[in-house]
């Protein structure tokens, strides 16, 4: 018995912000990260993790006007 991956439900601009929404099981802790190269092996936390209380976790974020990035959410034990 298995507990499925988390995944984004919607990045959508919201009044100069990125909201994230990712649907994850209760219970489940992830951690939300950001790049703005997907070239680079490296990646930023976006806050801390976050453990799902309901089927969805939701988060903020906001980049510079100038700036883009690429959102990956990573699972913790």
């Amino acid at each position: 018995k298995g507990v499925p991956l988390p995944v984004f439900q919607s990045v959508a601009p919201v009044n100069g912000s990125i909201e994230l929404t990712v649907n994850a099981a209760p219970g489940q802790t992830v951690q939300l990260q950001y790049s703005s190269d997907l070239t680079s092996t490296s990646w930023t936390n976006l806050g801390s993790p976050i453990t799902a209380t309901s089927g969805t976790i939701s988060a903020t974020d906001t980049p510079g006007a100038d700036q883009q990035r690429f959102y990956r959410v990573i699972v913790k034990p």
